[in-house]
């Protein structure tokens, strides 16, 4: 067993690399931004591994490292390239420097089969030469690469590199393309395939790509360089007509194709089934099934009944939810102004019976008199607060 820290552990496939940690008899740490929906049990550092000093706290007693955390969104790097340079970029080189100082044994960085975007070649493996990339996701993964090669010369710090093929599977971010095409099919929207939807590409079931992951981790990984890809090629408009007839008839709309989008060259994956035992066990088609079904899974889940506190108040309460503290001020407010009512009227009473008793006739006095007359003051005065407390009300 060992404690192996997952960069990015809360994400998609981060969340899944730990589950398959887990069942290997691993002792996985994540470090996210944000707590983990999926592992509230186990140990969680949370830190942006931009900020070298959050890095270092995490690895901190780690094994190895499971780099996963990244902009893995072509749209969304393109839109702010600073932000992603420096996610995907400088944070790996913080987490390569947090394995340096640390003497952390390996670091599984996550790449991409993207890296072979620009090369002119109807077949790729590890071995073909890459050409400068022309778009910056591209690039920035490239440039992890790079570091893992330099941190391994200069400093010996040990890695893998795994290429990634297009991974999908439950717990998807919702920009990939296939959570993009289901949530449109079951909102009866047409499926738009930009290019005519003939790139193929080669996908993943992310539960596969997670295994790659640990098998990363073998003695035999170090300082190599696999994809992990399945031997399935898949078309984004056999995407579509697959989406289609698992949720039904959908319209299929052709648009103009993206700029540096992936061109499809057959990515070969024979060197990560030879070395390290790794092939993808699920096929596109039953792949897409469970995700389907996750989906309408996570559609379907009913929200908590809600009832309101008071009329006036806009936000309804879950029926088990403890009170909400808008509905305890309401509650004190209001009690306050019957005390308040109940001590006037007390107060009249009783200064009217000691004015009595004072004149000893019985009769009610001038001073008797006087007390009624604060006591209807006194009155008037908790009305009004009781007015303004019920105007506050209305105002929340």
């Amino acid at each position: 067993m060992s404690r192996v820290l997952v960069t990015g552990g809360a994400g998609f496939i981060g969340s899944h690399v730990v589950d398959k940690l887990l069942a290997a008899g691993h002792e996985p740490r994540i470090l996210d931004v944000r707590p983990s929906p999926h592992h509230a049990d186990v140990e969680t550092v949370i830190g942006d591994m931009c900020v070298l000093e959050d890095m270092l706290r995490a690895a901190e007693g780690c094994d190895a490292i499971a780099h996963l955390a990244a902009a893995a969104d072509v749209g969304e790097v393109q839109q702010d390239p600073v932000a992603a340079e420096q996610l995907n970029a400088r944070g790996t080189v913080n987490v390569l420097e947090a394995a340096r100082r640390h003497g952390v044994g390996r670091v599984v960085y996550a790449s991409t089969i993207w890296v072979y975007s620009d090369v002119d070649a109807e077949h790729v493996d590890e071995g073909t030469a890459l050409l400068p990339p022309a778009h910056l996701y591209t690039a920035t993964k490239l440039a992890g690469e790079l570091y893992c090669r330099s941190y391994r010369e200069l400093y010996d710090v040990e890695s893998t590199i795994l290429r990634f093929g297009i991974p999908y599977g439950p717990r998807a971010r919702p920009a990939a393309v296939i959570p993009i095409f289901v949530r449109k099919a079951l909102a009866g929207e047409p499926l738009t395939l930009a290019g005519g939807g003939l790139q193929s590409r080669r996908f993943v079931y992310v539960e596969d790509l997670a295994d790659g992951v640990v098998a990363g981790l073998e003695p035999c990984a170090a300082n190599r360089t696999y994809n992990l890809v399945s031997d399935e090629d898949v078309t984004i408009r056999q995407i579509a007509e697959h989406v289609r007839d698992a949720i039904g008839n959908v319209e299929l709309v052709e648009t103009e194709g993206r700029a540096a989008d992936f061109k499809g060259a057959e990515v070969c994956g024979k060197r990560a089934a030879a070395e390290l035992g790794w092939t993808p066990r699920t096929p596109f088609a039953e792949g897409l099934r469970h995700y389907v079904a996750w989906h309408r899974a996570q559609v379907d889940v009913a929200p908590p009944v809600a009832v309101p506190v008071v009329a006036s108040t806009p936000e309804p309460l879950a029926e088990t939810a403890p009170a909400h503290p808008r509905a305890r001020r309401v509650v004190r407010d209001v009690a306050l102004v019957l005390v308040g009512l109940m001590a006037a009227l007390l107060a009249a009473l009783a200064g009217t019976l000691l004015d009595a008793l004072w004149d000893g006739t019985g009769d009610v006095s001038h001073f008797a008199r006087g007390h009624i007359l604060l006591t209807l003051l006194l009155v008037g005065s908790v009305l009004a607060t009781g007015v303004g407390v019920r105007r506050r009300v209305a105002e929340r």
